[in-house]
Formats: structure tokens, sequence, C-alpha cells
């Protein structure tokens, strides 16, 4: 078992790096390539000859997680007892550079025939029930895409006003009609909150459109209060995932081998950063929980 162990480590994608008492015990070949050392220059020597970081000795010591740009690479760093690990996310920093260049991009050349459908929509004159609850159907989603042209071409915040939450199940219950068919979902927003509604509209929507593709029933769509924070969450009984903040990354996709461009969650906290909350993913009580936390303030 412990040469399977040892044999792992040597092959792992990630760096690991063993110390006792201030001193190198063993570092793999991903940790010696990350940190630009020699492996048999530094074992049994000094952990700052190693690591070659203040900061990353610190961290070691004393414990934690940060990302530290280490020798021209952004390196995630997360420090156990005796352990240190290491992720080079210099590549996925620069896709995310390359996703909000093509994000912008993209919102340009949306903008223009959004602002044209508006008033087209308005010329029409519906003739029955039917045709009204459609016309007004396609006048909110609308209004809901350049909301989110908005958002994504990095532009101030859109107007806020006081609503009660449960306003917008009635919106995400028509869109989702069909899949929503046969599925058990519970909705408890009982809140009421000063915030632009399109940008939670669009929030709710990823985060149920997530747990209906990759969850189990029952979903749960909730808000709670904790202190002077108002959380908003959809909750799922799907199993639990390795790795919950990944997903927030761009082009992550962890739910049960999903398949999709992976910027749903990524747009999520986008959003909520710019409500100056923020967004979170987690497992709490045998569910899977993704939400987003507000200042009630």
């Amino acid at each position: 078992m412990r040469d399977a162990l040892a044999s792992a480590w040597e092959e792992a994608m990630e760096g690991l790096v063993l110390h006792q008492e201030r001193q190198v015990v063993y570092l793999n070949p991903v940790a010696a390539e990350l940190l630009a050392v020699s492996r048999e220059k530094v074992v049994g020597r000094p952990l700052l000859l190693a690591l070659r970081d203040h900061r990353l000795e610190a961290l070691a010591l004393y414990g934690g997680e940060r990302t530290l740009e280490v020798r021209g690479r952004l390196l995630r760093a997360k420090a156990l007892p005796g352990r240190l690990y290491l992720w080079d996310e210099t590549e996925g920093q620069r896709r995310l550079q390359a996703l909000e260049e093509a994000t912008q991009a993209l919102a340009h050349e949306l903008r223009t025939p959004l602002a044209g459908m508006g008033p087209l929509l308005e010329a029409l004159t519906p003739k029955t029930p039917q045709e009204k609850e459609i016309l007004d159907l396609l006048k909110g989603e609308v209004s809901r895409l350049s909301r989110l042209v908005k958002d994504l071409s990095l532009t101030q915040p859109g107007p806020k006003r006081t609503f009660p939450l449960e306003e917008l199940w009635p919106r995400l219950e028509r869109l989702f009609q069909e899949r929503l068919r046969g599925r058990q979902v519970e909705v408890c927003l009982p809140h009421t909150v000063h915030a632009d509604p399109e940008a939670l509209f669009q929030i709710l929507l990823n985060l149920l459109d997530n747990a209906l593709k990759y969850g189990q029933d029952p979903i749960r769509l909730l808000s709670h209060q904790e202190g002077e924070r108002l959380h908003l969450e959809v909750r799922d009984q799907g199993p639990e995932l390795p790795d919950y903040e990944a997903l927030f990354l761009p082009r992550r996709r962890g739910f049960q081998g999903g398949t999709g461009q992976g910027l749903g969650l990524y747009l999520v906290r986008r959003l909520a950063r710019g409500l100056g909350g923020e967004a979170y993913g987690g497992r709490q009580g045998g569910e899977n929980v993704f939400g987003i936390q507000l200042p009630l303030n």
C-alpha cells in the first residue's frame, strides 16, 4: 500500500510538498516543476530553500489556503499540517481573461439586434388572450436578454426596486413548464428584497436549470436570513460532488459528467458580486446547495 501511495503521488497532477520541523521531507515532480527546483537539491534541506517565497513558507507552517503569483505562475496553495498542496492556475487565469474578452465582444454584437426587437414586439397587436400571453412572454424574454447583455458587458447594475422574491417564481415556472412536469420542486421565498430583479431572475434561472438537469428530487428553491445577509438557494438530493468551488470557474463542469459550456455558475457568481454579494456551493444535510448571499442593507 505504501508503494502504491508513493507511486500515485509521483504521477499526481497537483504538487505535494511534505515537510517536518521546517525541513523538506518529500516533493513530487509536479511540485518541483511549479517551484522550479531540483528535488535532489532540496530534499532534507530547509523548507524555504524549496519554496523560495516567504508567503508560501508562512502558509505551509501555519496553514490556510491562498492564491499567489510565484515566479511567473499563479499558484493555488493549500496547507495542512506537514503538507502543502499546489495547483497551477496560470492557464485557467489566461482562459478567464480570454473569456472576458469574448464576453465583451458577444455583448457588443447582441446589443443592436436586441434593441430593435423591443419596438417590433410593441408594434404587434394580439387578437386573442393566448396571443397576448405569448407576446407578453416574448417581451419579458427580450427584456431579460437585454439585462443579461448589460451584465455581460460590465456596465452599471440595473435599477433596483423593493419586491417580494416570490414574484420571480411564476416567470421561472413558465420558462421551465415542460421540464417541471413530473418533478418535485418545493418553493419557499418569503422574503422581500431591494435589488435588481432581472439579475436575481437570471441567477435563479441558472441555478434551477442546473438542478433540473443534474440534481435529484426533491429540488428546493428557498430564501433564509442569517444575520445581516439574505441567502437565496437551490438545493437538491443529488450525490456529493468532489469540488464545488471549481464549478464557479468558466468552462468547468462537474455535475455527474454534465455537458454544456460550463458558464452557468460563473455567471451566477458574476451577477451576485455585481449586487454586492457572493455565490457559493457546498454540501449540507445530504443536499447539494448552490446559492448566493446578499447584504440586507
